[in-house]
């Protein structure tokens, strides 16, 4: 079990949890969080059960629920509980060749941002406390990611960003802070090594990852320069319909036309 990925994204996101809990100051407490890792779980154990006939608990879901209870904000509990249940809706539901096309986390929160912002948000918090603090989840991010095999969507996308964060400030005159503080951010964490780093939803070439991870932060860019709020959301969002789609759809396609 220790060679499964996921628990190494288990315990990046845990260690996030708990950190922003006790040292960082986040915005959620520990009875949304509990909401919505108890929906997505409960809901996936009874979706997966009931459609393949196998009990187990599903580690998934855990990780699901988990990134939805440090990605959203929320003066009310409810919104956790039905973003959960939209991830995992959403994610049985919509499948090419067996597995799901976007995102559990991702299509969720864009759908939450765009049709109910009085009620949802995501806030860009800082880290607040501590060098070591963020040195020890960075550690627990590259290691989930290079567990994933992702490491060059990681690479690239932060990479991107960094080079279009720069062309805003030099070419756009965009304050130096504005454009390049995001990547200081426990947001920018979080989506770069959880949520863009999923094995299921990237493509599974190099080239190609590192091109969706440029794509993302092009898009991205793209964004803040139309002053769009939640933009890394949107843009991970755009790039899987817009490119990673349209890759699964020709893959799927591919031998029976070769």
């Amino acid at each position: 079990m220790l060679n499964d990925p996921r628990m190494f994204i288990l315990l990046f996101l845990m260690s996030f949890t708990l950190a922003g809990q006790f040292y960082l100051g986040f915005f959620q407490g520990w009875r949304d969080i509990i909401a919505s890792v108890v929906t997505a779980v409960l809901l996936e154990f009874m979706i997966v059960g009931l459609k393949h006939r196998t009990w187990k608990f599903p580690l998934s879901a855990l990780i699901t629920g988990l990134g939805i209870g440090l990605l959203l904000s929320s003066h009310l509990t409810w919104p956790y509980v039905l973003t959960s249940v939209l991830a995992i809706t959403i994610k049985h539901a919509v499948r090419i060749g067996n597995r799901h096309v976007f995102n559990p986390n991702n299509v969720a929160m864009v759908l939450m941002l765009f049709f109910l912002p009085q009620y949802a948000v995501s806030t860009p918090k800082q880290w607040t406390n501590g060098m070591e603090v963020m040195v020890i989840i960075l550690l627990f991010g590259f290691l989930a990611a290079y567990k994933a095999k992702r490491i060059d969507t990681v690479l690239s996308f932060a990479t991107g960003f960094a080079l279009f964060a720069a062309l805003r400030h030099w070419g756009l005159g965009e304050p130096f802070f504005f454009s390049f503080g995001p990547m200081l951010g426990a947001a920018f964490q979080l989506f770069t090594f959880f949520m863009i780093t999923d094995p299921r939803t990237t493509p599974e070439s190099r080239s190609s990852r590192i091109t969706f991870g440029l794509f993302i932060a092009m898009a991205d860019a793209i964004l803040r320069v139309a002053e769009v709020n939640h933009s890394l959301f949107y843009a991970a969002f755009l790039v899987t319909l817009l490119m990673g789609l349209p890759l699964r759809l020709w893959k799927l396609r591919g031998p029976s036309h070769g």
